[in-house]
């Protein structure tokens, strides 16, 4: 997990803490703590990509944060770029409980003259323990005018929509999308301009 940032929290790091000491743990508590702990990763995060786009340097491109505050590991299982490829580093496999994930996304090079417009899946659980698959998608137009887009998808596991059908209800999308059902919190966001830092969010609701 060469790109992906933070301190695990697992049962582990659990045990060191008061509140859970010799106590069961569960997806709750591990979610709990992990949402203590983003800010660190995600400055840790922030930091990596900065330097992938220092090293990359002008052009449009797209900055991605995925915070992983599920209480449970997100596994990495598809992507697609509609335009645009990765940039020096590829997805992480897995994304561990508390920790944030980052990655740069560029535009193509050539006459086409096109963005940074993808999307990843990775795969998680909601509160109850139920597996889904999670639809992550950024679109940064090469063309100032057009408005950069963020959306995001739940589904069944291995039941995602099309890509097609993805990217056009992500075209009609805003700088934020969110999801807060069956246990499940995402939200993602992007900024305007030629190189917006996307970030994604993945929790679970949890008591005090």
């Amino acid at each position: 997990m060469a790109n992906a940032f933070g301190v695990l929290v697992d049962d582990l790091k659990l045990d060191g803490m008061d509140r859970y000491n010799k106590k069961t743990k569960t997806q709750e508590d591990r979610a709990r703590e992990a949402m203590k702990a983003q800010a660190v990763a995600y400055n840790e995060a922030r930091s990596y990509v900065n330097g992938v786009k220092d090293f990359y340097g002008d052009g449009t491109s797209t900055l991605c944060l995925i915070f992983n505050g599920t209480g449970e590991t997100l596994y990495y299982v598809d992507d697609h770029d509609w335009f645009g490829i990765l940039c020096r580093t590829p997805y992480p496999i897995e994304i561990g409980n508390g920790q944030c994930a980052s990655f740069l996304h560029v535009h193509d090079i050539g006459p086409s003259l096109r963005g940074s417009e993808a999307a990843v899946i990775y795969r998680g659980k909601q509160k109850d323990g139920l597996s889904r698959d999670f639809v992550l998608t950024w679109i940064t137009p090469f063309a100032a005018w057009n408005t950069n887009k963020a959306y995001c998808e739940m589904s069944e596991v291995g039941h995602s929509s099309s890509w097609d059908d993805i990217y056009n209800r992500a075209s009609d999308s805003d700088y934020t999308a969110d999801i807060h059902r069956d246990g499940m919190d995402v939200e993602v966001s992007t900024a305007s301009g030629s190189s917006p830092v996307f970030s994604a969010i993945l929790s679970i609701p949890y008591s005090p």
